[in-house]
């Protein structure tokens, strides 16, 4: 079994709302699954108790990470990073963005502090394909924000994509590694599609047996990459049992909650291979109400963690992608 030391990372929901509306995003689904879910912003005194409670857990963890949406939505999210740093100046702050709050004065803000890494959600170098997939995105301007973030951070953060591969844009992905290049990313990173609903499920690119013609496709963007001295990494393209690497990681809700992750927080829709289910919640604890590492350390935790380790699907992650290895992106899957 794990040995119940200490979360390596840990990710805190400072809200559960965007600043985009895309349809097969988790966060469009919330309110039509529970009725307790009122998309907010956590308040900064709320955010600075919450902290307080896990900082044992903050000076041994080496990365922390706001939410599960764009970070720079949130008026006190420099606010927010500092206060962290008083408990651990040396923790990493990997961003995830979307790339349109990335302007002049957020990307010199984020300079300013540890943050290592900023990866950013691009699906093609197509405007019509990045527009019809992402809702709300402006892709001259999301272009304009990378160019101007690799110029300002050259060498001192790295810049990272996320392409997630569909039906929609596989085609382009060779041609995507080379525009990569001229914006000076540093790494690529494939995804597959995790729909909440079966709307989507026609985009899959992975199954059960896999995809030849999509490994071709990985094929030659790899080759491309070498070529153009970029990284590049691929998810899995044959669904089977899997880790999601969310064993290490300490996820709290905008509550307090503490989950295996931000979607088994609370109830939510999941959908893959002509099933649909509702699953979750799956908590631990709160944190206000025991000790977050007691938490952390639990029985339930324990197990739950051990079995995705060990690439046990647990029965609340029997229809995410990522229990499969098609979701994100992973080295070990790489060509």
């Amino acid at each position: 079994m794990m040995r119940p030391l200490y979360p390596e990372a840990i990710v805190l929901e400072i809200m559960n709302k965007c600043n985009l509306k895309c349809k097969h995003c988790r966060v469009t689904y919330y309110g039509n699954v529970l009725d307790d879910v009122n998309p907010t912003f956590m308040e900064f005194e709320f955010f600075t108790k919450i902290v307080d409670r896990i900082s044992p857990l903050i000076r041994k963890a080496y990365r922390f990470q706001f939410s599960t949406v764009e970070p720079l939505f949130h008026k006190d999210i420099f606010k927010m990073m500092d206060y962290v740093f008083q408990y651990n100046k040396n923790i990493d702050l990997g961003i995830l963005s979307n790339g349109m709050l990335l302007n002049e004065r957020n990307i010199n803000e984020l300079m300013k502090r540890n943050v290592s890494s900023i990866t950013i959600s691009l699906d093609s170098y197509k405007k019509e394909t990045v527009e019809a997939f992402k809702t709300n995105v402006n892709f001259d301007r999301l272009i304009s924000n990378i160019r101007l973030l690799t110029k300002l951070c050259k060498n001192k953060i790295e810049v990272n994509v996320v392409f997630v591969a569909t039906k929609a844009n596989i085609c382009e992905l060779a041609e995507y590694v080379s525009f990569c290049k001229s914006l000076n990313i540093d790494r690529v990173l494939v995804n597959g599609l995790q729909s909440f609903s079966p709307e989507f499920s026609h985009l899959y690119l992975y199954s059960k047996q896999g995809n030849p013609e999509v490994q071709e496709i990985f094929q030659r963007a790899y080759d491309r990459a070498k070529n153009n001295d970029i990284d590049i990494e691929f998810p899995s393209l044959v669904a089977k049992p899997s880790s999601c690497g969310l064993h290490s990681t300490m996820t709290i809700d905008g509550k307090g909650n503490v989950a295996p992750c931000i979607c088994l927080a609370r109830k939510t829709p999941f959908e893959l291979f002509s099933e649909t289910k509702v699953l979750g919640p799956v908590v631990w604890g709160n944190v206000f109400d025991e000790d977050p590492l007691l938490i952390w350390r639990s029985k339930n935790s324990v197990q739950f963690r051990t079995k995705s380790k060990n690439k046990e699907v647990p029965g609340e992650c029997s229809l995410c992608v990522d229990a499969y290895g098609v979701g994100c992106s992973n080295r070990s899957s790489n060509i």
